[in-house]
């Protein structure tokens, strides 16, 4: 392979003497050229993020960079590093199944210096790092982003395409994050070696436009816990929204220790949760494979699938008699497609949610005759 870059640029130099000592790291150098001990390899780690303390620098960039292999050449426009952001930009490389492409690729709140530390913080001689030791990356790094990916699918002539990727996290209670926000924007090929997506296939929608936001965060204060925004987008298909809040989450939740966790998790209580469906298509996809499998027309089929649902609201409604009204919805939703489905559960007293998930398995009726149950549709 041969490499060319077009040149190196830095910006915003500064050094400090008290942290800028590199004849320290030098002395802790074996002199007899051994290799240095798990303790001189941290003390040397720790020295060398002090060095980068001690050298500054606010800008550096590093142009274009292109790379000649047998599938042809590769190119990367540039490698941007500004202030706590290091990004690349413009990578252009040929694959056996054909050219991969990357607008942009970063990570937010990057320091080699705490990289540094804390690689050195995971070598304890004769002991494996801990789940806080690991975790406390996330400190090192709080966000990365990805933009523009356009990649060759299998063998297929089909392409894997992201518009973006974003991830972020913060307000940090120990070394566990409290905040997060997800957003995918992205259109994926249906695999026809997937069983899973045959009914699509079928269909024929060969390509899922996903659209994906999802944010979670916890309010000390309050102690209430909301993951909101929780939109996914599935193209032509269907848009899910979602709601859910917890109540009474302690702090002491946020652990890397299960038992501590769990004990915890008892305290947690459930409160509103809240979805809503909008049908653009799936409601005739479902229709339409249940035909198939039962060999009859799709107006037959719709008519069956109302009946099943109905038949089962009644056993439901027998013990919750608010579900009559999500069942008549519901069979509603699948009677009339392209109507939006709204279904609202609000806890008639405090609701355990150790005690919710254990009736969800073992009573379905019991643990949904917890809530009242508001359910509407509409265009």
């Amino acid at each position: 392979m041969r490499m060319q870059v077009d040149g190196f640029t830095f910006d915003d130099i500064a050094i400090r003497p008290s942290k800028f000592r590199p004849a320290e790291i030098i002395a802790l150098v074996p002199a007899d050229g051994s290799i240095p001990t798990p303790a001189q390899s941290r003390d040397m780690i720790e020295k060398v993020a002090d060095l980068f303390d001690g050298f500054q620098i606010g800008k550096a960039e590093i142009g274009r960079q292109t790379a000649e292999t047998p599938q042809g050449t590769g190119r990367l426009d540039a490698v941007k590093y500004d202030q706590d952001r290091i990004t690349l930009e413009g990578l252009d490389i040929p694959m056996p199944q054909g050219q991969f492409k990357m607008d942009r690729f970063a990570l937010k709140s990057f320091s080699v210096a705490n990289l540094m530390r804390w690689a050195a913080s995971l070598q304890t001689p004769g002991r494996p790092p801990s789940p806080d030791q690991m975790v406390g990356l996330f400190r090192v790094l709080q966000g990365a982003e990805i933009k523009g990916v356009v990649s060759p699918y299998k063998t297929t002539r089909q392409l894997f395409t992201i518009d973006t990727i974003s991830l972020n996290w913060g307000e940090f209670v120990g070394p566990i994050p409290s905040k997060v926000n997800l957003v995918v924007k992205m259109v994926a090929p249906t695999d026809p070696d997937n069983p899973a997506l045959q009914p699509l296939i079928v269909a024929g929608v060969d390509k899922l436009a996903i659209d994906l936001d999802l944010g979670a965060a916890w309010t000390e204060s309050s102690g209430a816990f909301a993951l909101a925004p929780a939109t996914l987008d599935l193209g032509n298909l269907a848009r899910l929204q979602t709601r859910v809040a917890l109540v009474n989450v302690p702090r002491g939740l946020f652990t890397t220790d299960p038992a501590q966790a769990m004990g915890q998790a008892a305290l947690v209580e459930t409160g509103a949760l809240e979805a809503s469906l909008r049908d653009g298509g799936v409601v005739d996809l479902v229709v339409a494979q249940f035909a198939r499998m039962q060999n009859v027309s799709r107006d037959a089929a719709r008519s069956a699938i109302v009946a099943m649902i109905r038949a089962q609201g009644e056993k439901i409604a027998g013990t919750n008699s608010d579900a009559r009204g999500a069942v008549d919805a519901l069979a509603g939703f699948v009677e009339a497609p392209g109507q939006t489905l709204t279904i609202k559960l609000t806890p008639r007293a405090k609701v355990p949610l150790m005690q919710l998930m254990q009736l969800s398995q073992t009573d379905p009726q019991s643990a949904l005759a917890q809530f009242r149950i508001e359910a509407s549709t509409g265009l």
